[in-house]
């Protein structure tokens, strides 16, 4: 028997990678499988122009699809060995794995990676349950051993700065018309594609004082003048010390190993990108919340019921066989 992935295998891990949350679940990636191996690269043509153009959000998205294959190819006895960012002179290629056979995967490792078919982006409110301190620590670690680190908010005046950082940095992207323009083309009202954002998936509820970002641009949660719906999650933040490409790279292992893990543990998270979208927002978070490295996401995270799952590419469009 060959010690390397056989071409079935390497679809699987693809289709495992293809799973990974994305920006606006723009899905920005492929992968290339070759002998025993695939290489991931970014797909430039769905990066978003206005909202991230040094192509931060980019690396976080394919970062994740390269943990969750790295997942999925471990559920399958497989053992990879990942190289960030091989050709200095292709920029776009991102990731080389190598697979070959390894060890039977462990009881931990299967329950992950079926963690990937239950993990979803929540938009709507969370029960009104606090995470376990044990499930803290948990992600906590996960982050730490791709080379992140999981801040957790906890203090009442943090929670405010962070507050009115994301309601301005909020405004002011829905300000920008461009901004509008690109975010109009990836929320989908009418029949069904595979990939942005569904009408199915656009809250209805604001769920928290923290500002979600609004899909619709209109507001309809708070037109009335409710409260918002009382819930306790979490509220994290994805941090760095680097921020260039390897750097974002590592956040989206980093982020995909936190919601996988929550993801087992009966867990959502809902992301507030709005504050970090832009470098200046970014480091004023930094220096309100007084973090060490770069923040690269913000997230709450509780216990919810499920969400609408968002649409997805198929594998064969995200998957290029070449000949060695």
């Amino acid at each position: 028997m060959s010690t390397h992935a056989t071409a079935e295998e390497l679809r699987h891990v693809a289709q495992a990678g293809g799973l990974a949350p994305s920006v606006h679940n723009t899905q920005p990636w492929r992968f290339v499988a070759g002998a025993g191996r695939l290489g991931l690269h970014a797909d430039a043509s769905r990066q978003l122009k206005v909202l991230d153009p040094d192509g931060r959000q980019l690396h976080l998205s394919c970062g994740a699809a390269l943990f969750h294959a790295r997942v999925g190819a471990r559920a399958l006895g497989l053992n990879v060995k990942v190289r960030l960012l091989p050709d200095p002179s292709a920029p776009t290629h991102l990731a080389d794995l190598v697979l070959t056979r390894g060890d039977p995967a462990t009881d931990d490792e299967v329950r992950l990676a079926t963690a990937i078919l239950h993990r979803h982006t929540h938009r709507g409110p969370f029960d009104d349950r606090p995470l376990p301190e044990a499930l803290l620590t948990m992600l906590s670690n996960a982050a730490t051993a791709e080379g992140a680190h999981l801040h957790q908010v906890v203090a009442a005046d943090e929670l405010i700065e962070l507050e009115v950082l994301l309601a301005r940095a909020d405004a002011m992207e829905e300000e920008d018309g461009r901004y509008r323009a690109e975010l109009a083309t990836w929320v989908h009202f009418g029949s069904p594609v595979e990939d942005g954002i569904p009408a199915s998936a656009v809250a209805s509820v604001p769920g928290s004082s923290l500002r979600q970002r609004d899909f619709t641009l209109t507001h309809p949660a708070g037109v009335d003048g409710s409260a918002p719906h009382p819930d306790r999650p979490a509220v994290v933040v994805l941090t760095t010390e680097g921020d260039e490409p390897r750097a974002w790279l590592r956040a989206g292992q980093a982020l995909a190993a936190v919601l996988l893990r929550a993801a087992d543990h009966g867990v959502q998270a809902q992301p507030l990108g709005q504050v970090t979208d832009v470098l200046a927002y970014r480091l004023a978070l930094r220096g309100a919340l007084g973090i060490l490295g770069t923040p690269q996401l913000v997230l709450r995270m509780g216990f919810a019921d499920r969400s609408p799952v968002t649409p997805r590419r198929v594998v064969d469009d995200v998957l290029l066989a070449v000949a060695d």
